[in-house]
Formats: C-alpha cells, structure tokens, sequence
C-alpha cells in the first residue's frame, strides 16, 4: 500500500511538473507589452534582457555634417563664363594697342581679333577682342583700366552649369547605347540586320560626335575669358563744343551745297510745265497775230 501511494505521488509530481513548464510564458514575436511612453521599456518587464525598443531615433545622416564641404565642392565645379566691355579713350591708339597685346600675352591669354578704323579728324578708333585664363580675369581687366580714361564698362557671368551637367548625362547615356548596339553588332546574323544596327551606331556616334564639340566649346569659354576693349583718340582742341573757324566753314559748304542741290532738282522738275508754257504762248502769238492781219483784210464800212 505504501509503496503504491509513494508511486502515485511521484507520477503526480511528475505530471505537475510536466504541465507547469508547457504553460510558463514565453516571450516570442506576438507577446503584447504596454510600454511607458516616458520611458520607452514596457512597465512591467523592465529587466527582461530580450526586450529592444520598438522604436530608435533615427541616425543622424552622414552627409550634413559635411555639407558645408560639399556646398564648396559644388561651388568648385560651377561652369562660369566671363565676359567684359571696355570703352577707354587714349592718346594714341596705336601704343594701346601694343600694349593690349603685351596684357594679354603677360597673363597666359591671346588676342582673338582687332580692327581699326579712322574717324573725322584722322583720328583712329579700334576695338580689340582678347581671350585670358579665367583666373587672370580680374588683374587683366585692372591694368587695361590704366592705359586711359575709362569712359564706360560692363561685366557679365553666364552659369552654364546646368547646360553642362546635361550634356555629361546625355553623352553617358548614349555611350552606353553605343555599347549595347556593338554587342548587338557581333551577334547579327543576317546583312540587314547588319545594316539596320550599323545606322544606329552611326546616328549616336554623331550624337556623342555632337556633344562632344559643344563640352569643348563651353570649357574653351568658361577656361579662357572674354575682354572686349575699344579704343578712340580725343578730338582735336577747337572741335568741341566752343567755336571753330573750320566747323562754320564745312557747315557752310554743306549748306551752300544742299540748297543748291535741292534747286538743280526743283528746275529738272519745272521744264516739263516750262515746256508746255512756251508752247502755249507761242500758239497764243501765232493766234493773235492771225487775228490782226484778218481784221486788217476787212474792208471799211
């Protein structure tokens, strides 16, 4: 009897033990917890070493620390062309422009063309085109300003920086077409396949041919800026303002000239009615006269 009781006890504990670890609670992905907003760790497992935060602040993006750099990387890589007009009056063309050329090739730069012309007075007038590294674009403007009186000056930046960030893109996008057709190209079979991939190959080759010349030509000018400079000689003293003998004479002529001219043309424009008045009175007289000499035949009453 005791051994059976001593047994019946034992398959109890057994069982008892069975059962409370299948009903032990177990943490797994659906267990609901309520969490203290101030705290953000649920409120009644706090210590529960399994447990991570429903939520973490997020991470503060790498990229802003340094956006002052990247601003100035931006800014480095900005394409810029320069151009500028300058009007001076010198005292002879001729040295100026000797020295223009002297300015431009000092500071790396070229002349790019040059006129001159002769103005009332025999005096010259020239304009001067020349092309500068951008970085002496500044200093090259500075000692053309010291070669005479500076009458006017204009400056100008174009930002073509998006116009060449397009263009990069494009050309990327094309050489990758081009690319794809030429391992087309070594898989054709046939000639019109052939000729049909060829025409493809040929139409964005002049595409990237295209957009080639227009890069080289926006990093000629944003490289190399544009000075334009005009030159001119002061009048001659007495050819202002004030009186001179030689003006009134020369406006006279031009005068006496106009008036003239314009009475040649008045007379060119009377002959025909001219004409025609002679014509009558010559009629006139022959009438009258042929009145006279009948009046005359007609016998007294």
């Amino acid at each position: 009897m005791t051994r059976r009781v001593v047994a019946s006890l034992f398959i109890l504990a057994v069982l008892v033990l069975t059962f409370s670890g299948c009903v032990t609670p177990q943490f797994g992905e659906d267990s609901t917890f309520n969490f203290d907003t101030d705290e953000g760790v649920p409120s009644s497992e706090q210590g529960y070493a399994g447990w991570a935060p429903a939520s973490t602040p997020a991470p503060v993006p790498a990229a802003h620390s340094g956006s002052s750099g990247t601003a100035l990387s931006d800014r480095s890589d900005q394409k810029i062309i320069r151009t500028s007009a300058i009007d001076l009056e010198v005292s002879d063309v001729t040295t100026s422009l000797d020295s223009l050329k002297a300015i431009a090739s000092a500071h790396g730069g070229y002349v790019g063309s040059m006129s001159v012309n002769t103005r009332s007075g025999d005096r010259l007038y020239a304009v001067l085109t020349m092309r500068v590294p951008a970085s002496s674009f500044d200093p090259a403007i500075e000692e053309i300003k010291t070669l005479g009186t500076l009458k006017s000056q204009s400056l100008q930046a174009d930002d073509v920086t998006e116009e060449y960030v397009d263009l990069q893109a494009q050309r990327t996008a094309l050489a990758n077409q081009l690319v794809q057709y030429q391992r087309i190209m070594e898989k054709a079979d046939n000639v019109s396949e052939i000729l049909e991939v060829q025409e493809q190959i040929e139409r964005v080759q002049v595409e990237i041919d295209r957009i080639d010349g227009r890069l080289k030509y926006l990093d000629s000018r944003v490289d190399y800026s544009t000075i334009t400079v005009s030159l001119s000689e002061p009048e001659p003293v007495g050819t202002g303002d004030g009186f001179s003998i030689t003006s009134v004479i020369n406006e006279g002529i031009a005068g006496f000239l106009a008036v003239t001219a314009g009475l040649v043309i008045i007379i060119i424009s009377l002959i025909p009615l001219i004409i025609l008045a002679l014509i009558a009175y010559l009629v006139y007289r022959w009438w009258k006269g042929k009145t006279k000499v009948t009046e005359e035949r007609k016998p007294d009453n």
